[in-house]
């Protein structure tokens, strides 16, 4: 099957994507009690949380996790269980996980020459993007593109594009 790339993509953004695109691994055989789920991707903003949100929205266990990184590639490994405390073999279950998290997601604009990226995690909670919007536009900036995603009350990587006109 053929990818279809973005127009706005050239051969190198092309060529990077297809190197840095997560690769899920599903071992049932390397741990005795549990399935262990290994993404292996570069470094990129909101894959933990990411694979966490899939893990739990599918109604799994994680018994364990950890995390190795080199600086610029990580390795995030979760041992899973189904809710009966029993390894994953539901084949439509790893399926699942392995084309959630091995794909890459594309972003539907850039931040071009001349605006700033800001970057917001932490707890959720009523108002704060409002809050956010209104410091912004106090210190005369204007946003040219914002996305935010929640799950379960945090908030992960919200990223704005920003003009000043300060």
């Amino acid at each position: 099957m053929q990818m279809e790339w973005p127009t706005y993509l050239d051969e190198y953004e092309k060529l990077v994507i297809r190197m840095t695109t997560p690769r899920v691994m599903i071992d049932n055989a390397g741990c005795v009690n549990a399935t262990r789920v290994m993404i292996d991707s570069a470094r990129k903003h909101g894959i933990l949380l990411e694979a966490v949100q899939v893990l739990t929205d599918l109604n799994l266990s994680i018994k364990k996790a950890y995390i190795s990184c080199d600086g610029r590639w990580f390795m995030d490994v979760f041992h899973v269980t189904d809710l009966n405390g029993n390894k994953l073999t539901d084949e439509s279950v790893i399926n699942y996980i392995e084309q959630s998290l091995g794909t890459f997601h594309f972003e539907s604009s850039k931040c071009f020459d001349g605006l700033t990226a800001l970057e917001l995690t932490g707890t959720d909670r009523p108002g704060l993007l409002s809050e956010v919007f209104a410091v912004l536009a106090d210190l005369q900036c204007n946003v040219v593109e914002s996305k935010v995603w929640t799950h379960n009350g945090r908030i992960a990587p919200i990223g704005f594009c920003v003009l000043s006109l300060l």
